[in-house]
Parts: structure tokens; C-alpha cells; sequence
């Protein structure tokens, strides 16, 4: 039985999904997450198709896929919360 290899771009990325860790290859479709703060300065979760050029931005955090992006929004949303808890 014949395994086919993927090869990896020049930069390598890896799923910064909880528990992931899974090397991106070339054929995956991935996206791209990261966090900013809007205009009326809360924050905000972004979500774009993978872009290389996006890919190597300091806040950038490559997911491999629905599964991990859904995890990093649910941390997200969580942080934002209990962040918003110890304001009052």
C-alpha cells in the first residue's frame, strides 16, 4: 500500500486549535482567527479563508478546520465574559 505524502508550504503553520497541534499541508483547507478591538473598543473575533499573507500576522491563529475554529470562539467568548465579570 502506497502512502501519499503532503508536502508543506514554505512557512509552516501549525492548528492553534485547544489540543490540536496538526501541521497544515498544502490540499487542507484552513482559515484564519484572530482578535482585535472594534470601534467602540470590545473586543472582536475574526474569521477569514486562509490567506498566506494574512497567515504571517503576529495575532494571526491558523485553524484546520469547523471544529477547532469552534473551540477558539468558544474560549473567545468565555474570556470575554469573565473578563466583563471582574470589571463590575
Amino acid at each position: 500500500m502506497r502512502e501519499t505524502v503532503k508536502k508543506l508550504p514554505g512557512s509552516f503553520s501549525r492548528c492553534a486549535g485547544p489540543n490540536c497541534g496538526v501541521m497544515k499541508g498544502v490540499s487542507d483547507r484552513w482559515w484564519i482567527m484572530w482578535t482585535s478591538l472594534g470601534d467602540s473598543g470590545v473586543p472582536v473575533m475574526h474569521l477569514a479563508p486562509w490567506d498566506e499573507k494574512l497567515a504571517q500576522t503576529e495575532s494571526a491563529l491558523p485553524v484546520c478546520g469547523e471544529r477547532c475554529a469552534q473551540k477558539l470562539q468558544s474560549q473567545f467568548m468565555g474570556n470575554v465574559l469573565e473578563s466583563s465579570r471582574h470589571k463590575r
